[in-house]
């Protein structure tokens, strides 16, 4: 799979339901997951957002939130990655976008997060994500951006990544594959977040 187109916050108190100001500081490919519930495997995508006005400590340190949402690898008209990534540019995609959307241009970018909580489990998750309006600050990001392809990159490179996503990604078939003798490319070069710069009317985050 190309890049080409739960909250972990280690026991702390869920985040309060409402809306959040934030940035995507990760992209990671995760590869062909299988569902048991649908009896099929499909290409997934973690996306991370880091919320700098919401602090933890952790160890000590004072870091910012973070949250992060799974979705299926499709830009189908009913798919749900393309419903987000439409409400967070603000517009939906052209046909010739639809040819091929290079995904990983949404690191960096802002957005307004939408958190919400399912009362069934108490668990907060990503409900919905908004382009924020015209003229708003850009968060001040602190998190090190992480864009990880399963396809291209070392598979050494998931040691940087968090335990549970390591784990996910091990469980796929893709990674199976890797390990089978199937090659690797380059890494693609880190991508520095913007910070307190302004939208302009006329901007698209990606």
């Amino acid at each position: 799979m190309s890049l080409i187109i739960k909250s972990n916050g280690g026991g702390a108190k869920p985040l309060e339901p409402g809306t959040y100001t934030a940035v995507c500081y990760g992209l990671i490919d995760i590869g062909w997951q299988y569902s048991e519930q649908f009896g099929n495997s499909s290409p997934k995508v973690v996306i991370m957002w880091e919320i700098p006005d919401e602090k933890i400590t952790i160890d000590g340190e004072e870091k910012s939130r973070v949250v992060s949402a799974t979705y299926t690898m499709s830009l189908n008209e009913k798919a749900n990655l393309r419903k987000v990534l439409a409400a967070w540019r603000g517009k939906d995609f052209t046909a010739e976008e639809l040819k091929g959307f290079n995904l990983s241009s949404i690191l960096g970018v802002p957005c307004l997060l939408n958190i919400a909580r399912r009362e069934s489990t108490g668990k907060t998750f990503v409900a919905g994500v908004m382009q924020p309006p015209k003229g708003t600050k850009k968060p001040k990001a602190t998190m090190a951006p992480i864009l990880f392809d399963l396809d291209n990159d070392p598979l050494e490179k998931i040691e940087v990544l968090p335990a549970w996503i390591q784990d996910t990604i091990k469980k796929s078939e893709t990674y199976k594959d890797q390990l089978a003798g199937v090659g690797h490319g380059e890494v693609g070069p880190a991508v520095e977040p913007v910070m307190e710069e302004l939208l302009d009317e006329s901007d698209l985050p990606f």
